[in-house]
């Protein structure tokens, strides 16, 4: 199944400034340099700037290179930089990955650096060019790219809930605060009247592709395919009018305009690399956009239908899922409602990692390693059925007695390194429960 995507990522930008101790021979050190920018530049994903030695990068005016670049890496070659590199950063916004060579005392004056920086509440970490050092500054990279990302994002959101950890203008705040991207807000009948405008015959189009993946279609007829279809391509225009990075529907309110739902608008979005999240929810919109920027991948959003606390499993359910997650679907009709299409999807066993975002100040996450299992479907729940087994029962239980919402989402892999790495680099005071 190929699927168009939205929005293609450009590499990112990362400036590269050397220090050196005034000391050390100019001839070895600018060998030093473009063996170090040779290796970086095999980096996929990044493209780097070289830009002049520490103490001469202090006196460039604003039209400098690497004014214009993403992330500044200093490079430490040499004992004796400490000073230069702490001058350098009081300019610098943001958090800083420091690259140090593993010799010339060039770790010793990284490690001068780090505990000033965190005195003075710079988030900054170190990595020692030793074997290997490509992949974890790589990893490191797409860390701090993550939280990049997530503050300049756009989440739009089309309608509100009922219940919600706060009011709307203290979370549109709250989220910006704590995470970065910005809530753009919608009324749902705006979407509503976007749908009525779409061109029948390009409905048709992305109609007949949802019914040509498909194993088999159930309730659904063809124009009820086209409405789906509809809702989608309103979504879309949303997205690319307004520069949406994510969206989230109080999708039952289409049901009786639209007699359609948001199920596989919603599923192809995050295909195509717009996460996108059901009933108006937007903690797990921002857990989507979260998932999706660190590991690249789509995540499905369930409710726990079924919890049992002596086999350490959860039966989710929902009636989208993304079509990339799957190895087969089929389209059947919304199950609370029976209006509208859903997807049912069949999804392989393997290593996931379950998350889920909340707290009052929406510094707190869930995240546990699971495994899905294979189940059987049930025609009293939400279509789309998975069971995971997670990998300590305890956390099982943890849902029961403490849980940080009904909603949790479920990306394919073991992330939680990641997302733990990623709650202690950036979310102050985080409280993570794995």
């Amino acid at each position: 199944m190929i699927m168009d995507r939205l929005k293609l990522p450009s590499p990112v930008r990362v400036n590269v400034v050397p220090f050196v101790s005034v000391l050390r021979d100019d001839k070895e050190i600018q060998g030093r340099i473009i063996e170090y920018m040779e290796e970086l530049r095999k980096i996929q994903g990044f493209k780097f700037f070289l830009s002049p030695l520490g103490h001469q990068s202090l006196l460039q005016d604003s039209h400098c290179e690497h004014q214009d670049t993403d992330i500044t890496l200093p490079l430490v070659l040499s004992g004796g930089t400490e000073l230069e590199v702490l001058e350098f950063l009081a300019l610098q916004d943001g958090p800083t990955l420091i690259l140090a060579h593993p010799s010339d005392n060039a770790p010793a004056a990284a490690l001068e650096v780090l505990p000033l920086l965190a005195a003075d509440g710079h988030v900054a970490r170190l990595i020692q060019a030793t074997p290997g050092w490509q992949d974890e500054l790589s990893r490191m990279l797409n860390m701090f790219c993550t939280r990049i990302r997530m503050k300049s994002a756009r989440i739009g959101v089309f309608g509100g809930r009922e219940i919600e950890v706060m009011q709307p203008w203290r979370l549109t705040k709250k989220v910006r605060e704590v995470w970065g991207p910005r809530l753009v807000r919608f009324e749902v009948d705006e979407l509503i009247d976007a749908v009525r405008e779409i061109d029948p015959e390009e409905a048709k189009d992305v109609a007949f592709e949802f019914a040509k993946g498909a194993t088999c279609i159930f309730e659904p007829g063809e124009e009820i395919l086209e409405g789906s279809a509809g809702v989608y391509l309103a979504l879309k225009r949303f997205v690319q009018e307004y520069r949406l990075d994510a969206v989230t529907v109080k999708c039952f309110d289409l049901l009786q305009p639209c007699q359609n739902t948001g199920c596989y608008a919603l599923a192809r979005l995050s295909e195509e690399g717009v996460p996108a999240a059901c009933e108006a929810d937007v903690l797990s919109c921002l857990g989507m956009l979260f998932i999706h920027e660190l590991t690249s991948q789509p995540s499905f959003m369930a409710n726990p239908a079924q919890i049992d606390t002596k086999l350490g499993r959860l039966l989710l359910a929902h009636c989208t899922i993304p079509r990339t997650m799957t190895t087969a679907y089929r389209i059947r009709s919304h199950f609370e409602s029976g209006i509208g299409t859903a997807i049912e999807g069949d999804v392989k066993p393997g290593p996931v990692t379950m998350a889920r975002i909340g707290g009052r100040g929406l510094n707190e996450i869930f995240v546990a390693r699971g495994r899905v299992i294979e189940s059987d479907l049930s025609d009293d729940m939400c279509r789309t059925q998975i069971t995971v087994e997670l990998s300590d029962k305890a956390h099982v239980n943890h849902l029961l007695l403490s849980p940080l919402g009904n909603h949790h989402l479920v990306v394919e892999g073991d992330h939680l390194q990641a997302i733990e790495e990623f709650m202690g680099l950036f979310i102050k005071e985080s409280r993570i429960f794995v």
